[in-house]
């Protein structure tokens, strides 16, 4: 016989964890979860390196709470609170001479709250409350001579965010409430490569972010999310020589994303936006092949569906309203290559509602 388990971990760092209690789904409890972080928190990786290949992961949050359900059902109530002085990680490679001959990933990731969820032939309900004020920078800096494979460099900063993942024969019922008070907000790359194969440099910054999926049953969900925060994410690459080279930045102040590979999807969606939204993707490369250059600023973001196979339905009612700047701004110096796409994308409200095949 398989046990029915559902467990909770609250993390007040990413490098110092709390054991919560059991959810007992067999007596139908609750797990209550309260977390309150007023310190600062940083993470700093410095690396100078010549290896075969690169991998980095430096992640940073304020308040982390992570949850497993398998084969039961739990109800969660939680409450994140985050008024430090600043959430921090920042990621330096500094090699000016070092060859990486097998590729790299080096990924930084900041956020003041966050709250990541997942079952397997689960049903998850409850109500999620996140709260932050304080500055969140995400920042990686690599210079390499050369790589000749795939690089990807990366950061990625939030005040709030929450994840739920489902599948099986799952259901979701979740009231989220997310609140970024004036802040910044950032997220910056920025790479120099000698040499290139096969580059990405991606920045992407979120005041509030929601991202629920399922499969197997329905999905209902509630999301209020608020942002006074400055949000920007800037990303920059240089190279001399380049094969492909993608530069990528993405700004957005509140994001919902609803997702149900089954029948049913229920969202009730409300957005506010009063803090500036920016994204700067910036390439100058001298020659080389393929240039790929694109920056995305949206103040309000929601996306539901559900599958069409299934007969799917989608219910949304939705509210959004943006008081504030956005700007996308690209720019591409190239001294000779083969083709350059550059795109910039500002919006102030984004709304996108559908059914799908299962899988996309």
């Amino acid at each position: 016989m398989i046990a029915a388990t559902a467990t909770f971990a609250a993390l007040a760092t990413e490098t110092r964890a709390q054991q919560a209690p059991v959810c007992d789904a067999q007596t139908g409890s609750t797990c209550t979860s309260t977390q309150t972080m007023t310190g600062e928190v940083t993470g700093a990786v410095n690396l100078d390196v010549a290896v075969g290949q690169l991998q980095v992961t430096n992640d940073v949050a304020g308040n982390l709470l992570v949850g497993g359900v398998d084969q039961a059902a739990a109800d969660l109530t939680a409450r994140q609170t985050m008024t430090g002085p600043s959430v921090t990680a920042r990621t330096a490679v500094r090699a000016p001479t070092a060859h990486i001959e097998d590729g790299a990933a080096v990924a930084t990731t900041a956020a003041a709250n966050r709250i990541a969820l997942s079952g397997s032939s689960a049903s998850i309900t409850g109500a999620l409350d996140q709260s932050a004020q304080t500055p969140v920078l995400a920042e990686t800096v690599a210079d390499i001579q050369y790589i000749p494979a795939p690089a990807d460099f990366s950061a990625h900063a939030a005040a709030n965010l929450v994840q739920a993942s489902t599948n099986g024969a799952s259901h979701q019922d979740l009231t989220v409430r997310q609140t970024n008070a004036p802040s910044t907000i950032e997220a910056r790359t920025d790479v120099y490569v000698d040499n290139a194969w096969n580059l990405a440099a991606r920045a992407g910054a979120g005041g509030n972010r929601i991202v629920l999926s399922n499969a197997g049953g329905s999905l209902v969900a509630t999301s209020d999310q608020t942002n006074q925060g400055r949000v920007r994410a800037a990303a920059r690459a240089q190279t001399n020589l380049q094969g492909q080279t993608t530069v990528a930045a993405r700004a957005v102040a509140n994001e919902t994303v609803a997702g149900n590979q089954d029948i049913y999807l229920e969202l009730d969606n409300t957005q506010l936006n009063t803090g500036g939204v920016e994204a700067t993707a910036t390439y100058a490369g001298v020659s080389g092949y393929d240039a790929y250059v694109g920056a995305e600023a949206v103040g309000n973001s929601v996306t539901g569906y559900a599958c069409s196979q299934c007969g799917g339905e989608v219910h949304v009612t939705n509210s959004q309203t943006n008081d504030a700047n956005v700007t996308a701004t690209t720019s591409a110096t190239i001294g000779a290559g083969r083709a350059a796409v550059v795109g910039a994308t500002a919006v102030g409200n984004s709304a996108t509602f559908y059914v799908s095949r299962p899988g996309g």
